[in-house]
């Protein structure tokens, strides 16, 4: 088979992650994950503080997570616990996505299913790559020497590959993954 992939003939060359990131960088990013996948509440923690720091009108989307007082209105007390679990969730899914770098077909219907399940959360497309800072803030933070501009490139690379698939997942909620072998609609 060699490194050729397979795809659904569905699809176009541009849903094809080898059309994105080197072998390389592939190779970069699953080294990374390797690093990190044994303690995903340190690195989903150290994420997500970040972002809500950072991105604070962002909260009110996270209502198990953050707490709102008898006004409706957002307070600063976060439910650790509850961050805990969300943010090894959110690792999980990308650890999810960093393994399943090679089989592009396989990889785009994870996200497009995650893109839809964020649709019914009120997350709209544009706020996927907010996260970006944090995520690669926490990579910094994690992998410390290890996290290079090189390696920083290709996780970069990798996270806005995962925004445009979960996109379309978000503008087509109804889409059923499985019986069109991925995503394509005409794009």
């Amino acid at each position: 088979m060699g490194n050729k992939p397979i795809t659904c003939p569905l699809h176009r060359k541009k849903n094809q992650l080898h059309t994105y990131l080197t072998p390389r960088q592939i190779h970069l990013v699953q080294d990374s994950w390797d690093l990190l996948k044994d303690d995903l509440s340190e690195l989903g923690e150290v994420v997500f503080y970040r972002f809500f720091e950072t991105e604070p009108e962002l909260k009110s989307i996270f209502p198990k997570i953050v707490r709102m007082n008898s006004e409706n209105k957002l307070e600063w007390d976060i439910d650790k616990e509850m961050l805990q679990k969300h943010a090894v969730t959110v690792m999980e899914g990308l650890g999810a996505a960093v393994e399943s770098l090679e089989d592009s077909d396989f990889l785009n219907s994870v996200l497009i299913s995650m893109g839809q399940t964020h649709v019914k959360r009120q997350v709209k497309p544009q706020m996927l790559k907010r996260l970006w800072p944090s995520l690669h803030y926490g990579l910094k933070e994690i992998l410390k020497e290890q996290y290079t501009k090189e390696v920083s490139d290709a996780w970069k690379k990798v996270y806005f590959y995962i925004c445009a698939h979960m996109k379309r997942g978000m503008e087509n909620p109804d889409l059923d993954v499985d019986s069109t072998c991925g995503y394509d609609n005409g794009r």
